[in-house]
């Protein structure tokens, strides 16, 4: 009986001991769920709150602005800025130079041309002059390949990875050449009239490995223009003379290419939009007909921008962007004659030399002002900070 007692005791004592084991257990695991539940809500929190203050941001009203810092420069008569990285270019007949939002020279290429062509793509920049034979292949450090292509040059394009394709000119051919970051000529194209028209624009991929072509040719009075796409990466390598993929476009001229990113480019004509997708075959996903002239043709990563006359509505001008798919996403009217527009993340930005009109992608006005000065570049830095380049200095404005 004692034992019977003791045997129960036991199986009590154990009973209990499993019980306390499962209370803790449940305790812990209630304890991880609290805690989970408040790291859950101060996220949620601190994420509303971060989206409050950006969508504040984002449509907040500038009426002025504040110059908040101001360096002198000098700039030579017949000289041109363009935007580049974060800062920009100066460039004319006797040289090309870079400096930065501060005022800083990152380098400088001198030369002598009569009608440079520059182009640039990410932090590559390339020159070269109109009917000259030189190109200079420069990187964001102003190290220079300079590439003589004993040939006069008529069109000039660069990519991110530094690849150059220049057409040039022969007695009864053109010739399309493709020259690597170190200035080593890696490709060349044979054309003619006759066999594939006239190569009046090109463009490369970011990572250099497509080359667009826009050909165009008149047979009696129609004109025709032809987008080939050539693969130089090992996959081109199975196609004749690399030609990967292309279409034909009557009674249409094409004298705009552009690679958005490597699988996406356009083109523009005179009538119509193209929009392609493929980085190694690229086709036509979009094909839109234009009923009105195009004025200007801006691009970012994410739209295609083209201005036409206004016809409806208020304004003179309207900018219309064009997602990847062809549609038309935002337009945004407007009655500023313009130098250039800038197309942003989430904003637009047309200025001239004397007034600058900063717009919300979906049309909300933010800022019309006019400058104090006469400004000739007038690019985004961050927020509501912009590089302003005049003639004698280079201004860091803020909006307010």
């Amino acid at each position: 009986m004692a034992k019977i007692r003791e045997y129960l005791q036991k199986k009590t004592d154990h009973n209990e001991g499993r019980d306390r084991s499962r209370d803790f257990g449940t305790l812990i695991y209630r304890h991880r769920v609290a805690v989970f539940s408040r790291v859950f809500i101060i996220l949620a929190f601190c994420a509303g709150l971060g989206l409050l203050v950006y969508m504040q941001l984002k449509n907040q009203v500038y009426t002025g602005y504040t110059v908040l810092s101001s360096v002198e420069k000098q700039q030579y008569d017949g000289s041109v800025c363009m935007s580049f990285g974060s800062g920009f270019l100066t460039y004319s007949k006797d040289g090309i130079s870079c400096t930065d939002a501060a005022g800083n020279a990152l380098w400088n290429q001198t030369y002598e041309m009569q009608n440079p062509l520059v182009r640039t793509a990410g932090s590559r920049t390339a020159v070269a002059d109109y009917n000259g034979h030189m190109i200079y292949s420069i990187d964001q450090a102003g190290k220079t390949a300079e590439i003589d292509t004993n040939l006069p040059i008529r069109e000039l394009a660069v990519s991110e990875s530094g690849m150059v394709a220049a057409v040039l000119e022969d007695t009864g051919i053109t010739w399309i050449n493709l020259y690597n970051s170190m200035g080593e000529k890696i490709a060349y194209l044979k054309t003619t009239m006759p066999k594939s028209g006239y190569p009046a624009a090109l463009a490369v991929s970011p990572d250099g490995r497509l080359l667009a072509v826009s050909y165009v040719t008149v047979q009696g009075e129609s004109v025709k223009s032809s987008v080939a796409f050539y693969n130089f990466s090992s996959v081109g390598q199975n196609y004749v003379d690399n030609f990967a993929s292309g279409a034909d476009y009557v009674d249409a001229v094409i004298p705009y290419l552009h690679f958005m990113d490597n699988g996406t480019s356009f083109a523009v004509a005179d009538n119509r939009l193209v929009i392609y997708s493929g980085d190694q075959r690229p086709k036509s996903v979009a094909d839109v007909l234009l009923d009105q002239e195009i004025q200007s043709i801006f691009s970012n990563d994410t739209y295609v921008g083209l201005v036409f006359l206004n016809t409806a509505g208020s304004g003179k001008y309207r900018l219309d962007l064009y997602n990847t798919s062809g549609l038309v996403e935002h337009s945004f009217c407007f009655d500023m004659e313009y130098k250039d527009i800038v197309l942003g993340k989430d904003s637009i930005i047309i200025y001239n030399e004397s007034q600058c009109i900063l717009a919300a992608l979906g049309g909300k006005e933010r800022f019309h002002g006019e400058f104090d000065k006469q400004y000739q570049l007038f690019v985004p830095i961050k927020h509501n900070r912009y590089l302003a380049v005049s003639r004698d200095s280079i201004d860091t404005i803020e909006l307010k």
